[in-house]
């Protein structure tokens, strides 16, 4: 998230008593020219930090205004999507809040690379597949064609796990690199940019003002 606030009080001591008038319009406009400039610059990177982030996440980004009454301009996420690209961002571990994390490993995803809806229940609804731990690994096994099946919880001790396949793992935690680069671009740009918007936002502000 970046929050961006602007404190007047040392722009005003050198303005003409009409800019001052015109100063907090001026700078609530500059701040959202900004804002809005590191939203779309974020949208349009999030593609390229994130391997293909779903329309969810990026609908997440939301832009928070700024007034002549509240300097101050909030570029950030929506609670959810905020709270599982925080990991994204810094790096870290998205571990488990209820059994696993499911990590799909034999099973297809879609073009987002995320387990559809409800492929879980449909997997394990399968006559060949079971849920359960082999070797040490934890997950959704599909059972070879023509393969014993040994109930729904697995494969029991010495059983012949030869050729069983892996659809989904469960994981207690998850290990991310930091990838959403959001901050320090947002910080570049702001940087850049608050002067000559504010500057441009308050000339035209006096003009009018005339």
């Amino acid at each position: 998230m970046l929050q961006m606030s602007i404190d007047t009080r040392a722009i005003e001591r050198r303005l003409t008593r009409l800019a001052t008038s015109q100063l907090p319009f001026a700078v609530a406009l500059g701040i959202n020219d900004v804002t809005g400039q590191i939203a779309a610059a974020e949208r349009d990177a999030m593609g390229r930090d994130l391997d293909r982030p779903t329309p969810f996440t990026q609908r997440g980004l939301t832009v928070d205004r700024a007034s002549k009454r509240k300097l101050t301009g909030v570029v950030g996420f929506k609670p959810i999507q905020a709270e599982y690209l925080a990991t994204q961002a810094s790096g870290g571990k998205r571990r488990a809040k209820k059994r696993a994390v499911l990590v799909p490993v034999g099973l297809r995803v879609n073009k987002y690379g995320n387990l559809p809806k409800n492929a879980i229940k449909r997997a394990l609804a399968r006559p060949d597949t079971f849920s359960g731990k082999v070797r040490g690994v934890a997950g959704i096994y599909q059972r070879p064609k023509g393969g014993a099946r040994r109930g729904r919880r697995g494969v029991g001790a010495g059983a012949n796990t030869k050729g069983l396949k892996l659809l989904v793992a469960y994981k207690a935690s998850v290990s991310y690199a930091p990838r959403l680069k959001f901050v320090p671009r947002a910080h570049r740009l702001a940087d850049r940019e608050i002067g000559p918007a504010i500057a441009k936002r308050l000339r035209l502000a006096v003009q009018t003002a005339r």
